[in-house]
C-alpha cells in the first residue's frame, strides 16, 4: 500500500497549481488571490479506461502550495489510498481535518456523478434503512453508485476499538475523550460517569460525543493534557490528528496492561 500510494500522490508546483487555475471556476483563483485560505477540487474523468479522478488540495494560507491524488474509482483500495491522502493533508496544513477533507472530496465527486448519468447514495443514507429489507430502484441508465462518507463519531469510537461501550462503575474514576463532531476538537476529560458527563454537554454542545474511556488513575488525564499542550485550544478541548489518538491509544494500552 506505500508503494502504490507513492505512486498515487504527488505534491503540486505553484506551476501546476497556475495550471489548474485555468480551468477552475473560480476557487483556486480566490486562493491565489489571498481571498480564500484553501480549496478542494475534484476532477473526473470518464471515457474507455473507467472512471478516475483527480482530487487536489490548494493552501495559501502561508505560501502557495497544494497536493494532489489520482484514483481509479473501482480501485478495492480507494477508500484507503483517500483516507491515507486526507491524513497526509491534515499532517501538513493546519487548515485540514482528515474526516472533513475525506467527505469533501467524496460531497464534490458526488456531483459530477449525477452530472454523468449515475444515480448516488451514501453510506449514511443506507445505514437509515438496515434491516428494513429495503429495495432501491432508480431510473438511471448507469445505475448505482456508492459513496463512502466518513461518521466522525463512529469513526472515532471504532478507532479506539469501541471502548467507550464499556460497563461503567460509579465508585471508579474514568479517563474518556469526546469529540464535538462540528469543529473535530476532542476533548480529554475525567469522571466517575462519563456517560452522565456526555449528557451534561449536549445542553450545550449537543454535537459532542463520547468516543473512548478507560478506568484508571485519574492523574493520567494530566499526562495526556501534558503530552498535547501544544495542541490545546481551550480548557480540556484539544485539535489532534489520527496519529495523535494512535498515541492516545498505545498510552492507554501500556498503562493498563
Amino acid at each position: 500500500m506505500p508503494d502504490k500510494f507513492d505512486t498515487c500522490c504527488f505534491r503540486l508546483s505553484k506551476d501546476d497549481i497556475v495550471a489548474f487555475d485555468e480551468v477552475d471556476n473560480g476557487p483556486i483563483n480566490n486562493v491565489m488571490a489571498g481571498l480564500a485560505d484553501h480549496c478542494y477540487g475534484v476532477n473526473l474523468f470518464d471515457d474507455e479506461h473507467g472512471l478516475s479522478v483527480k482530487m487536489f488540495y490548494i493552501n495559501g494560507a502561508r505560501a502557495l502550495k497544494g497536493d494532489l491524488i489520482e484514483l481509479e474509482l473501482r480501485d478495492r483500495d480507494y477508500f484507503e489510498l483517500l483516507m491515507r491522502f486526507c491524513m497526509l493533508l491534515a499532517d501538513d496544513y493546519l487548515e485540514v481535518d482528515a474526516l472533513d477533507a475525506f467527505n469533501t472530496f467524496q460531497s464534490k465527486l458526488r456531483g459530477f456523478l449525477e452530472k454523468l448519468g449515475f444515480t448516488t447514495i451514501s453510506s449514511l443514507e443506507i445505514e437509515k434503512f438496515e434491516g428494513q429489507n429495503a429495495v432501491m430502484m432508480t431510473a438511471s441508465k448507469r445505475g448505482f453508485f456508492r459513496l463512502k462518507f466518513m461518521d466522525k463519531k463512529e469513526f472515532y469510537r471504532d478507532f479506539f476499538n469501541n471502548v467507550h461501550s464499556c460497563k461503567i462503575e460509579i465508585e471508579r474514576q474514568y479517563i474518556y475523550l469526546m469529540v464535538n463532531t462540528d469543529t473535530s476538537l476532542i476533548k480529554i476529560g475525567k469522571s466517575n460517569n462519563p456517560r452522565y458527563r456526555e449528557r451534561t454537554l449536549h445542553s450545550q454542545e449537543p454535537v459532542v460525543h463520547l468516543v473512548a474511556l478507560w478506568c484508571c488513575d485519574p492523574k493520567i488525564e494530566k499526562d495526556l493534557h501534558k503530552m498535547f499542550a501544544a495542541k490545546r485550544v481551550r480548557g480540556e478541548w484539544f485539535r489532534l490528528l489520527v496519529s495523535d489518538l494512535t498515541k492516545i491509544e498505545r498510552h492507554m494500552n501500556k498503562i493498563l496492561t
